[in-house]
């Protein structure tokens, strides 16, 4: 006869095993997620406890399982938000991620904090991943575009009354800790993050399309107004209505530039003196077939020294197919051959190409058809102020569609 604990022992067991297992795949600590910011915060003006919410920007996968989507809502909360204070101290704002809308359609725990910032360097961040911005300088106000393009960007308001409100802004106050909404980061988790499997699994291997979708033989470059000179390659090409473009832009927080008046300019030039946000700052033209650009968008950074940006021409008669080349501004060029000031791009303009696609799928409001290589596609080359750019000579191919106007997130 088997003693009472062995027997009660072998009945659990055999009931455990007869249990159904819940599967889940766990994500170590340490795991990076990119995230997509729905809306802006600001230290000092958003309180302790307030709670966000930002996109994961690509997908979680484990077992050839799609755990957590792209573009799936992760919640957080504001820890701590100090404005900028007195004689230049920095205001801080510190983050906490503490859910995640997993595949299961279940709002799972998650730890993570902020591990990086877009246009953020490691010198802005507190030992705990605060964002805190850095403070200003003369010299970082006269070293972005030299004494010549200090002058240039005065836009005849004069250099030493804009150096005069700088330093006077330098003793005054700190300059505040923001996040924009559309800025992009990494979160970190600091915690295993356990997401159960969905009852239908969505594979994360996708076969790929052997088709290229078919566009008209477009030109593959922008030019100067005289057409002498090539501008930005065009890598990327929407179709849809005037109104859909604009709604599908508008809804990835994406903003229309003003126009180049001389308020406009004069705005921009103490926007990039200052190293403050112009989210709507003028754009200088480019020609395509002869004609000026139809719609130009953008989005800004904390300082109008940066952003990304996006030109678009129509591209047939009935107003629905456009030809678009955007490109990210870095930094401020002086330019001796056209004696300007203007914008330095980033030389890989494949990138902006791949993060305004993301953005516009984040949305809701695109479909991402594939790609096309446009004849006479260059993969290298300089633009009209002989600035480099290198790329796979693609051109994106995104079909837009009709987004309800209450739908914006941003």
């Amino acid at each position: 006869m088997w003693p009472v604990g062995l027997v009660l022992a072998l009945a659990v067991a055999q009931a455990l095993q007869a249990q159904p297992q819940e599967r889940s795949g766990v994500f170590a600590p340490g795991t990076r997620i990119p995230v997509r910011f729905a809306r802006s915060l600001t230290g000092g003006r958003d309180r302790q406890g307030a709670t966000f919410e930002v996109q994961a920007m690509a997908p979680l996968e484990a077992g050839g399982c799609i755990l957590v989507p792209a573009f799936t809502p992760i919640r957080g909360t504001v820890v701590q938000s100090r404005p900028g204070r007195l004689f230049g101290r920095r205001g801080v704002l510190q983050l906490r991620f503490d859910s995640v809308l997993a595949a299961a359609e279940d709002w799972v725990p998650l730890a993570a904090e902020l591990d990086s910032l877009e246009w953020t360097n490691r010198g802005s961040w507190t030992s705990a991943g605060g964002v805190q911005q850095n403070p200003r300088s003369i010299r970082g106000v006269i070293g972005t575009a030299g004494l010549v393009g200090l002058a240039g960007a005065a836009t005849g308001l004069g250099v030493f009354p804009l150096v005069a409100v700088t330093g006077l802004d330098l003793v005054l106050r700190g300059p505040r800790a923001r996040i924009l909404a559309g800025q992009r980061g990494l979160l970190r988790l600091t915690a295993p993050l356990v997401v159960p499997l969905p009852d239908r699994c969505e594979s994360s291997v996708r076969a790929a399309s052997q088709e290229a979708p078919t566009v008209p033989p477009l030109p593959p470059r922008a030019t100067n107004q005289s057409g002498t000179r090539g501008a930005d390659p065009v890598n990327l090409i929407l179709e849809g209505s005037r109104q859909d473009v604009d709604s599908a832009l508008n809804r990835a927080g994406w903003l229309p530039a003003q126009r180049s008046t001389f308020g406009a300019l004069a705005a921009e030039a103490g926007a990039v003196l200052l190293a403050e946000s112009d989210s709507e700052a003028p754009m200088s033209h480019e020609y395509y077939r002869g004609r000026i650009e139809d719609l130009r968008f953008e989005r800004a950074s904390p300082s109008a020294r940066a952003r990304h940006h996006v030109r678009l021409w129509q591209a047939d008669s009935t107003g629905t197919l456009w030809a678009a080349a955007a490109t990210e501004d870095v930094g401020m060029l002086v330019s001796a051959e056209q004696r300007t000031v203007t914008h330095r791009i980033a030389p890989a303009i494949d990138k902006e190409r791949d993060l305004l696609v993301g953005e516009l799928l984040a949305g809701g409001c695109a479909v991402l058809e594939g790609y096309v290589t446009l004849p006479g596609a260059v993969k290298g080359g300089t633009g009209v102020a002989g600035q480099p750019f290198v790329t796979d000579a693609r051109a994106a191919v995104v079909r837009v569609v009709a987004c309800p106007r209450y739908a914006r997130p941003f």
